[in-house]
């Protein structure tokens, strides 16, 4: 079985946090919305570095400080249907701007209240970490 280490940012704004979602049936976590992040390349950098390139790769945003909060696993099969053994460290992020816009790996960002990440179809991982952090 593949494992992978992965960051995800936690972007909050005036009480709404911002989500990604991919291309229809793209793994892992297909058709779902997710915080914002990806791999972490451990042979070349840092897990701080890593979610500054991940959010700035995904969103456009720059990260003017970031604090390490949690960190979980989960399994699921990656873009190639492989089982994967995921390893989450989960970053709260303040961006230098607000301005975000999708990458090419992307469907579209979205800004959601607290009260809407009720009614919207979530991945595993990320359901898991708002029940934690009280969102859910």
């Amino acid at each position: 079985m593949n494992s992978r280490v992965v960051v995800v940012a936690v972007i909050e704004k005036d009480g709404k946090i911002l989500l990604g979602r991919k291309p229809k049936d793209k793994g892992p976590y297909p058709n779902t919305w997710h915080l914002l992040g990806g791999g972490v390349h451990l042979d070349e950098e840092t897990l701080e570095d890593a979610v500054k390139r991940e959010v700035k790769e995904e969103t456009g945003l720059t990260i003017a400080s970031l604090q390490r909060t949690q960190f979980d696993e989960d399994y699921e099969p990656n873009k190639h249907g492989e089982l994967t053994h995921y390893v989450w460290f989960v970053f709260r992020v303040t961006p230098t701007s607000l301005e975000a816009t999708a990458s090419d790996d992307l469907e579209k960002l979205k800004w959601f209240s607290k009260k809407d990440l009720r009614k919207i179809e979530l991945n595993r991982p990320t359901i898991k970490l708002f029940k934690e952090i009280g969102l859910l």
